[in-house]
């Protein structure tokens, strides 16, 4: 099974290019109606590649047990058939498929067949063995049956994490325009229990800042000042081991206790992030403050880049602003050990296991998505028309 071992290895790693900067990067499938269908096969084969991940680096089926192998094969082909079928009706408002990614599907198909040749050929002697199921792991490195036990898991989480995604468009549809390209503005709203004096406090503030957003280690307003009077700001987060990321950010206009439009960047080479815009606004309530950021950024590194922030980077993004905002609205409320709290890295490390798993935020705390940022979103204060944010 080894020859079979290292074809799955590369069509694993493949696909998953394939997934995430053609399928998710490039194409947003997952955010337009006319692909749920494809998205429901790539969904399905998910699941199927989870199970041949976990079982090839470590189980031989045997006897009339290989009829459970014919059966996930042969399901493999249906549903590689259904999603070449489908994706004609579904990339016809893009222009059909783009030609990198048809060309990463031949490959793909190859590596397919030879895959299927090699398996056939490693178990077919096991058909005359006493049915059953036993675990026997090819002779390849530890370091790789571990990766590819991995793959098989994170198959998995992503296989339920896309079936809930598709379920609740297919409850809650947002077809995007004719010719509209979807937009991947990281968007985090609350309503605070405050005063917006309060919150404004607590987030103009660069000391105060760094209490409750998790992203920063430290924020500090350099002497210097521009035209209008606004200090540069340097921001650092420590990522352990030794390791420190700069950036930096400057506020390009302020409306006291309404909003501020800000941009950031960073020289640093470690930084995923090379340059973009935000804003954050804040607006009155009976209840209290409700405060709402949108912020875009572009990323260095090429096509490497666009592909980590799409699958790693750009989620990551997200989930810590919205851990910030949440951990705002706590420590405004009254919470003294909100800061303290939500600090953890571990409590944090938990936080995105349960949004990965597709745990919704509970009633009344902090939210956020990926989008436009606009009222065509349905939602509560439209700040994407207040500003661009795309740098």
């Amino acid at each position: 099974m080894s020859v079979a071992f290292y074809l799955l290895l590369l069509i694993g790693l493949l696909g998953a290019f394939d997934v995430v900067y053609f399928h998710l990067w490039r194409g947003r499938l997952h955010e337009r109606a006319e692909c749920q269908r494809e998205v429901l096969w790539h969904t399905a084969r998910h699941l199927i590649y989870a199970l041949q991940f976990l079982w090839v680096p470590h189980v031989r089926f045997q006897g009339w047990a290989l009829g459970l192998l014919v059966l996930l094969y042969a399901a493999d082909v249906l549903v590689a058939l259904a999603d070449v079928w489908e994706e004609r009706d579904s990339r016809a408002s893009q222009g059909g498929v783009p030609r990198g990614e048809y060309f990463m599907h031949v490959v793909l198909s190859v590596l397919v067949g030879l895959y299927l040749m090699a398996t056939f050929q490693a178990v077919w002697v096991d058909r005359l063995l006493p049915t059953g199921v036993r675990i026997a792991p090819p002779p390849v490195p530890d370091t790789l049956r571990g990766l590819m036990t991995v793959m098989g898991v994170t198959a998995l989480l992503t296989f339920a994490t896309d079936l809930a995604r598709w379920r609740a468009f297919r409850r809650n549809p947002r077809p995007t325009p004719t010719g509209q390209q979807p937009l991947q503005r990281i968007v985090v709203e609350v309503l605070i229990p405050a005063p917006v004096e309060t919150v404004w406090e607590r987030t103009q503030d660069p000391a105060l800042h760094t209490a409750w957003d998790i992203r920063f280690t430290s924020i500090r307003a350099l002497p210097e000042q521009d035209a209008r009077g606004f200090h540069l700001l340097d921001y650092r987060t420590h990522l352990g081991f030794g390791l420190e990321v700069v950036g930096w950010g400057r506020y390009l206009a302020s409306s006291l206790h309404q909003r501020s439009i800000f941009e950031f960047g960073a020289d640093d080479w470690r930084s995923l992030i090379l340059r973009g815009r935000g804003l954050w606004l804040y607006e009155r309530r009976p209840e209290g403050t409700y405060f709402k950021t949108v912020f875009d950024y572009e990323t260095r590194h090429g096509v490497l880049g666009e592909l980590l922030d799409a699958a790693l980077f750009r989620p990551l993004m997200r989930l810590g602003t919205e851990w910030g905002f949440e951990t705002l609205r706590r420590w405004c409320a009254g919470d003294v050990h909100a800061t303290r709290q939500r600090r953890s890295r571990w409590r944090f490390g938990a936080f995105l296991v349960a949004r990965w798993l597709g745990r919704p935020p509970a009633p009344g705390a902090a939210r956020s998505w990926l989008g436009r940022g606009d009222a065509a979103e349905g939602r509560t204060r439209p700040c994407g028309e207040l500003v661009e944010v795309a740098p």
